[in-house]
């Protein structure tokens, strides 16, 4: 909620910031200058990238807007559940809870511990998944920190074009100075786009990605873990250690949501076990 403020907050400012500056010059002017610029960048992008980059950068877009935050303590709550319930009751056990799991690299590791692939075939399976996937979320980095490079370049393009527009039309010297006025909005919309949309969007996306792949490490080492049979709480406080849970309240409160007997035994275990 805080963000979403912020957000529009900046947006209000900039806008109220832009009128000042540009004055008294008309909206639809002020459009044209804006869809020049927007409208240059986003077809450049579609030119140099392919559609499935564009729409995976468009959910990617969606889910940071929503500030869609992996809830890492959770993780590491799922995964030792599922540590625990592997050495409880058995491999038949753990696939009917793994199959719950929503995050899908969880829920792959999950099924090649069923499946018996020892730790070393398992590494290296999902490791390969970890480069596609992060190779994807690359790309999309790329393609935003691309559109800021093009923007302030149209904007330079539609200034060039409104100067041959004034010196085309050197009769009234009264109107030199507007035109000259009106060729630089372009320059100053592509600027505006550049260092307050696509940078500050490629910036955001790259930490997300970061906070990201610290998660899979941590994911990885759990599956690892579950594989070996190691216990329970040797994983919770190794785990632990790789998010920073040092202060003694989120180490009981983690304890305490793992002690329950109601997250553990999440699924009719009888019928598990029967085969049912």
């Amino acid at each position: 909620m805080v963000h979403k403020m912020i957000l529009v907050g900046g947006v209000m400012f900039f806008v109220f910031v832009s009128r000042n500056i540009i004055g008294e010059t008309s909206a639809i002017i002020n459009l044209k200058s804006g869809v020049l610029v927007l409208g240059g960048t986003l077809m450049s992008a579609f030119l140099a990238f392919p559609m499935k980059t564009i729409k995976e950068l468009v959910k990617s877009l969606q889910a940071l807007l929503r500030n869609d935050e992996t809830d890492h303590e959770g993780i590491v709550r799922q995964i030792v559940n599922l540590a625990r319930i592997g050495r409880m009751h058995g491999v038949r056990a753990l696939e009917a809870e793994g199959r719950k799991v929503e995050h899908p690299f969880v829920r792959e590791g999950i099924e090649l511990v069923v499946d018996g692939y020892d730790r070393f075939e398992i590494r290296n399976i999902m490791e390969k998944e970890y480069e596609l996937y992060f190779s994807c979320k690359e790309s999309q980095v790329n393609m935003l920190n691309t559109l800021a490079k093009i923007a302030p370049v149209l904007g330079f393009v539609g200034t060039i074009i409104g100067l041959i527009d004034v010196l085309s039309n050197m009769g009234e010297v009264g109107e030199i100075g507007k035109g000259m006025a009106l060729a630089l909005l372009t320059t100053f919309y592509g600027l505006l786009f550049s260092n307050f949309l696509f940078l500050p969007l490629a910036k955001r996306c790259s930490e997300y990605n970061r906070a990201e792949a610290s998660l899979l490490n941590i994911i990885l080492e759990g599956i690892m873990d579950i594989c070996e049979q190691k216990n329970s709480h040797a994983i919770s406080y190794r785990l632990e250690s790789y998010l920073g849970l040092g202060d003694s309240e989120s180490k009981d409160d983690l304890e305490t949501s793992l002690q329950s007997e109601d997250y553990v035994l999440q699924f009719p275990l009888k019928e598990v076990l029967l085969g049912k």
